[in-house]
């Protein structure tokens, strides 16, 4: 199929016009063409012919690797049954600046596994720039600033741990695997090994062909960074990550100016009377060289949201303005869980229960240069955006994708969960010890746009579709950073116009000056070693680190270690995040519905926030109970119970459940009661003889009148195995239909 006849249908649903390659907007209805290059993932032998069609919707480039989507406004095929593979690409996930994400199949039956990447630079004539992408590291290190150089080592360093676990730390034992796209590191693909350890001999053999060509600047620091990775001296990522931002640090402070504005709106929209939504600091103002951009986007109704977003506001200014110049990741989080307590006490002393309690997102970002850390809860997004490319930074905390985290589902797929945009955790909710913000830090290496904004703006992919045409401008000096706000919440009333929007730009310049070359550290030094570990975080957290429990009444350790509005948003809270691994808690908030199956927990331990909704179709999607992939397991419990077991309860005999394992023996936690008669499958089995059980269909006997809440069907709790056994019932049978009636995606029918 030759290049000339390609063309690419509109991605707004009512619209039915297509565009030609070379075309940025639709002639119908000027929406931006969503022009989307994917990768197959093929042998070589085994890739299509070029310039061809596949399936009659993915035209092959003249490289037989690169394909372009045609339709890009329908789903791609999807299978039941994810391979290992995609599955680690999935738990990869949360690397969104870095790793690819799965988009789907070309087709259900034999098809290719396809690869999408974010913001893929093209030619005028809508080609890729690059014939595979984007250039290989090898090529964009030559051009580079020596800050970018040492950034893009930290990036790889920081990946290694979470590659590792999922047996994919040979990406990094070969070049030809990473790119740059955008200014930063982008892995190509994936290789796999059986390797169960960091080979530092191997990267120091790899990195030796990057760090021989580097400025004066951080010539020595690169060479003896080589030799002692060389000399097994560094051995372990975290030593190297320490030593990589010393020399960030260093060389930044010494070798770079920076100078930065920033501008805040918020607005309520065309279809809200009030506005829930907060910033800061002042809405409307260009600030100059001011360090701290928030951005919270209310939950709660009536003024609940706008009072918890104003509270989360002035709390955070508040903490974080008592020590700007020594701020490290670990206050950043010291300061979200102040402002979580501030919402919790607010609730609490006004004796919010339930649905009345208040709550807010947050996203905020602090300069400390030449670092940018970021701090986030919710779905409230930011952006990083320089002249050629637009990354989402933070990863949404709602169901859909954390079911893509967990690795099961892909991530157009988890889109279409009715409640794909419930969100699993926000300020105010419940107590800190509950709550898992994530904060993050960046070096500042170039010029660069960071968009902090709430869904108002995000949703149905605003941002990725304008950001080229009306945030790029800013750093060509074509644009003033005020007449890009205005513009961004114009987009947002106009494009969107469901809910509340704000905004906050930070645009960062930077230039280089003359100085001495930069030191090594002597990280050998213990307390030096840990220090730098401890106050300079990785790039980004591992995809899938959990972490115990903390005790009663205490906050967790704060040592450091992507969407579409559904119809009636449903609120998840969800104990995420620890390091050796707990259950995932959520419970199933409703605006206006009231639920005979599921009993809300009481307040204020586990208050509810009233999310805003959208159009009032209500959706019944049952809680769901994540297992903790985390979790040790053992395959079977005393003489009777396995892993993936179906038994019935007898029934007159009902069972009592959790959220957490931890949770069992606790009497002041909330528990579940699952009706004597219910199906159960054994989900989970851990080494303490707890299970994870999901109900498959609920038994008939009636709940006792003690308020205590009803685990519904499709819905997953933690019990003790002893309870299980004595109370299944015995000789039961599992007939196809019931083993239907417990697949994972199966739709459980109600009780009789």
């Amino acid at each position: 199929m030759d290049i000339s006849k390609v063309t690419i249908s509109c991605t707004k649903s009512d619209c039915l016009g297509i565009a030609s390659l070379h075309q940025s907007h639709c002639a119908d209805c000027q929406t931006p063409v969503l022009k989307r290059y994917l990768r197959l993932l093929a042998a070589p032998e085994s890739l299509p012919k070029a310039q061809t069609l596949l399936g009659d919707r993915y035209w092959v480039t003249h490289d037989p690797s690169i394909v372009l989507d045609t339709q890009p406004q329908s789903s791609p095929a999807v299978t039941d049954q994810l391979p290992p593979e995609i599955e680690s690409y999935l738990k990869l996930s949360t690397h969104l600046l870095h790793c690819p994400r799965v988009f789907g199949l070309t087709a259900k039956e034999k098809g290719y596994w396809l690869l999408e990447y974010p913001s893929i630079p093209l030619a005028p004539n809508g080609l890729p720039q690059h014939p595979q992408l984007f250039p290989p590291v090898t090529e964009a290190w030559r051009s580079a600033e020596p800050l970018q150089q040492l950034n893009w080592l930290s990036q790889m360093a920081a990946m290694l741990p979470s590659f590792l676990e999922q047996g994919a730390i040979s990406t990094f034992y070969d070049l030809a695997h990473l790119g740059v796209n955008g200014g930063v590191i982008q892995i190509r693909a994936l290789s796999f090994t059986q390797k169960k350890h960091i080979d530092f001999q191997t990267i120091a053999q790899i990195w030796q062909r990057l760090l021989d060509k580097t400025d004066k600047s951080i010539h020595s620091f690169c060479q003896r960074l080589a030799q002692d990775l060389s000399q097994g001296k560094i051995t372990n990522p975290q030593q190297l990550q320490g030593i990589l931002a010393a020399g960030i640090t260093a060389l930044g402070r010494s070798h770079y100016k920076y100078q930065y504005s920033l501008y805040t709106q918020t607005d309520s929209g065309p279809t809200r009377d009030h506005n829930e939504d907060a910033c800061f600091p002042e809405s409307g103002k260009v600030h100059h060289n001011f360090p701290l951009a928030i951005v919270c986007d209310g939950i709660g109704g009536h003024d609940k949201g706008e009072v918890a977003s104003e509270i989360a506001i002035k709390t955070l200014e508040q903490e974080l303005s008592k020590q700007l110049d020594a701020l490290t990741p670990a206050l950043i989080t010291e300061a979200v869980y102040a402002a979580n307590d501030a919402i919790a006490a607010a609730n609490d002393s006004e004796q919010r229960r339930e649905r009345e309690r208040m709550g807010t997102t947050v996203v905020l970002a602090l300069i400390n240069k030449p670092h940018i850390h970021f701090s986030h809860v919710g779905d409230s997004r930011i952006y990083r955006i320089t002249p050629n490319s637009c990354h989402q930074v933070t990863y949404d905390d709602d169901l859909g994708s954390r079911e893509v985290r967990l690795g099961y589902a892909l991530y157009q797929d988890a889109l279409a969960y009715p409640s794909a945009g419930a969100l699993v955790q926000a300020l105010g909710m419940s107590p800190s010890r509950s709550l898992h913000p994530t904060t993050q830090t960046f070096p500042i290496d170039c010029d660069t746009v960071y968009l902090l904004c709430s869904d108002g703006l995000s949703d149905y992919d605003k941002v990725d579709q304008y950001w080229q045409t009306d945030i790029a401008p800013l750093l060509l000096g074509h644009k003033k950073i005020s007449d890009v706000g205005e513009q961004l919440i114009k987009i947002a009333n106009t494009k969107n116009g469901h809910d509340n929007a704000t905004i906050a730009l930070v645009h960062i310049q930077l230039k280089r000056q003359a100085a001495a070359p930069i030191t090594f550290p002597e990280y050998f030094d213990p307390t030096l070693a840990d220090n730098l570990t401890n106050n300079l975080m990785a790039t980004e957290l591992p995809p899938a680190t959990t972490a115990a429990a903390a005790p009663p009444q205490t906050r967790p350790s704060v040592t450091p270690p992507p969407r579409r509005k559904q119809t009636n948003w449903v609120l998840l809270i969800i104990g995420l995040l620890g390091v050796t691994g707990i259950g995932l808690l959520s419970y199933n908030m409703w605006r206006r519905l009231q639920s005979a199956d599921i009993v809300s927990p009481p307040a204020p331990e586990t208050p509810i926030i009233e999310p805003q909704p959208i159009p009032d179709e209500p959706i019944e999607t049952p809680t769901i109970m994540i297992p903790d992939p985390e979790m040790p397991e053992m395959e079977t419990v005393a003489d009777a119970l396995t892993k993936n077991q179906i038994v019935r309860l007898q029934a007159d005999a009902p069972i009592i459940a959790a959220y957490t394992p931890q949770a069992i023996a606790d009497l002041d936690e909330p528990t579940v009661w699952i009706p004597g008669g219910s199906i159960i499958q054994i989900a989970q089995v851990n080494v303490d003889g707890d299970l994870l059980i999901e109900v498959c269909l609920l038994g008939d006997q009636t709940p006792p009148e003690t308020g205590i809440g009803v685990l519904a069907a499709g819905n997953r709790g933690w019990s003790k195995a002893a309870q299980v056994e004595t109370q299944q019932e015995a000789n039961f049978i599992v007939t196809p239909e019931v083993e239907a009636l417990c697949q994972r995606d199966a739709t459980p029918p109600p009780a009789n």
